[in-house]
């Protein structure tokens, strides 16, 4: 390399002029400050003299203050660091500098842009790092990976924490409306609707009792779905599913391990049109069932349910799927059938580690469930203690392999059928 050959250092995606004209819109504008202290943080500005004035004028932002030059630069003498801004000057030159305040919230997504664009290299590089140590546990690795992105592209808004006063005064709960008014609404709500009408507040299931009971599939929640093989699990999951897909029209993810999409969307059609199995499956329709299919069939094809029946999936290639099932179809809910048919991470050995492995697998769950923000409805095995008991009843401690589902789940629902035992006993009843 000669002497004159100069070596060009590419700098971290930043746009100065977008930090000044933001800050100097705040200054002395208390509604571009509301607007900016909502969408930016201190992280978000590259330069260090931006992020100080920017955390100056939140101080000021909290206590109400007004946002004059003077006062400013006051309060940054107090904590001395005027001169490590560049002195009063600088602040006067942002004021100079900034355009009109209508603009803010474009100036605010710029930098906002170039923060997520510095995130997504910083991230880039951890990931090639971890690449590089070459782990023996490829599927764990890519699954840090893609939960790291999913995380900038999710919550690049998100602050770190909410303080009790932002989630009351409704600046940073998922109404955006304050804590009294919205009780308010909901008590306006409660005394305008009919009284027999059940109150639900997450996804309601369909099913007007269970609704009653656990007031809908509440975001974030691991619900079980508990029995044993044949019980019902399967076709219990897929009512709910349709009543949610129908009633909420909700975009709805199924991973089924055990049966292939086509055996899903069989049992989805004979339920909707209340047709018999075998009828279908030999053709055996006369005019009006078969009417009754194609109208089940067009108006399922106007929602959106995606089937992914991938066999012995790994839970971290089922959380890699689900956060695309997020991303691109925007799922509220999503199913699984059934646990016992996912393996761990890593590979356990023996029988002995099973536990270790479901322990795994349930956390995994629960975290997926919070970090979509979706209700996980899991289908799961119970023992055999169940057939030993008398009555046959099912308990929170039959379910299978592991004692950390009951803990890791939000609900559990054990499915019991009498006639399964004996088939004059209650039959057609759950």
């Amino acid at each position: 390399m000669t002497a004159d050959t100069k070596v060009q250092i590419k700098a971290p995606p930043n746009s100065k002029e977008s930090e000044m004209m933001v800050l100097g819109c705040a200054i002395g504008n208390i509604n571009a400050l509301n607007i900016i202290q909502e969408m930016l943080d201190k992280e978000d500005f590259y330069y260090e003299e931006h992020a100080t004035i920017f955390t100056t004028l939140e101080i000021f932002y909290q206590r109400e203050r007004p946002t004059d030059i003077h006062l400013i630069a006051e309060e940054l003498k107090r904590s001395k660091k005027l001169e490590s801004i560049g002195g009063i000057s600088y602040l006067v030159t942002l004021s100079q500098y900034a355009g009109t305040s209508a603009h803010v919230e474009e100036y605010a997504e710029l930098v906002k842009n170039k923060a997520i664009l510095r995130r997504m290299i910083a991230t880039s590089q951890e990931v090639e790092s971890s690449a590089l140590r070459d782990p023996s546990n490829v599927s764990e690795c890519l699954d840090e990976a893609q939960a790291k992105f999913f995380t900038i592209s999710q919550r690049v808004n998100a602050k770190i924490g909410v303080t009790l006063k932002e989630h009351l005064t409704g600046i940073k709960n998922a109404s955006e409306l304050p804590y009294l008014k919205e009780l308010e609404i909901r008590q306006k709500e409660f005394y305008e609707k009919d009284p027999n009408e059940v109150s639900v507040t997450g996804l309601p299931t369909g099913l007007i009792d269970l609704d009653k009971l656990i007031s809908g599939f509440n975001p974030a929640n691991l619900i079980i779905l508990a029995g044993r093989p044949s019980m019902g699990k399967t076709a219990l999951a897929l009512n709910i599913a349709q009543n949610i897909l129908e009633q909420q029209n909700a975009a709805i993810g199924v991973f089924s391990l055990e049966m292939t999409a086509g055996e899903l969307i069989h049992r989805l059609i004979c339920s909707h049109s209340q047709v018999e199995s075998e009828k279908i499956k030999t053709g055996a329709l006369d005019g009006s069932e078969y009417q009754q299919i194609v109208t089940t069939v067009k108006t399922l094809q106007n929602h959106t349910l995606i089937i992914d029946d991938q066999p012995g999936i790994k839970i971290t290639d089922l959380r890699t799927r689900a956060r695309r099932l997020k991303e691109i179809y925007d799922i509220k809910f999503l199913v699984i059938d059934y646990l016992q048919l996912l393996t761990g991470s890593k590979s356990y050995g023996n029988s002995e580690n099973r536990q270790t492995e479901i322990s795994e697998i349930s956390r995994l769950l629960k975290n997926l469930a919070r970090e979509l923000n979706i209700p996980i409805l899991c289908g799961s095995q119970l023992s055999r203690k169940v057939e030993e008991r008398p009555g046959h009843r099912p308990l929170l401690s039959d379910l299978r392999e592991s004692g950390s589902i009951e803990q890791d789940a939000d609900i559990v629902l054990l499915l019991f059928r009498r006639e399964y035992y004996n088939p004059n006993d209650k039959p057609g009843i759950a």
